[in-house]
């Protein structure tokens, strides 16, 4: 099999934060899938809206723009300790999620 052949998954990528040429240079380069782990921003995040708006985009817009390239787009979402810390808010999320 010739490196034009191979195909790839890139099993840990925040795309997120990459912009649409990055999709179409993985493509080029043979990427076919990716998994994007959810992450913590740098700052709280202080409300379920600021949760549910981040991982729509996540399975929303993420997986519509690697689909552009043809490339599937998987997510991981969790709740990162930073943020599980504030626990009323965090049984928020969590109850939304089911």
């Amino acid at each position: 099999m010739t490196a034009n052949e191979m195909i790839f998954i890139d099993p840990h990528i925040h795309m997120t934060a990459r912009t649409t040429y990055d999709y179409m240079v993985m493509r080029e380069y043979g990427i076919v899938a990716l998994i994007e782990p959810s992450f913590w921003v740098g700052q709280p995040r202080t409300s379920l809206g600021t949760f549910k708006d981040y991982f729509s985009s996540l399975v929303g817009w993420e997986r519509f723009r690697a689909g552009q390239f043809g490339i599937r787009h998987y997510c991981t979402i969790s709740l990162n300790p930073k943020e599980a810390n504030n626990e009323a808010l965090a049984e928020q999320v969590m109850e939304a999620s089911v």
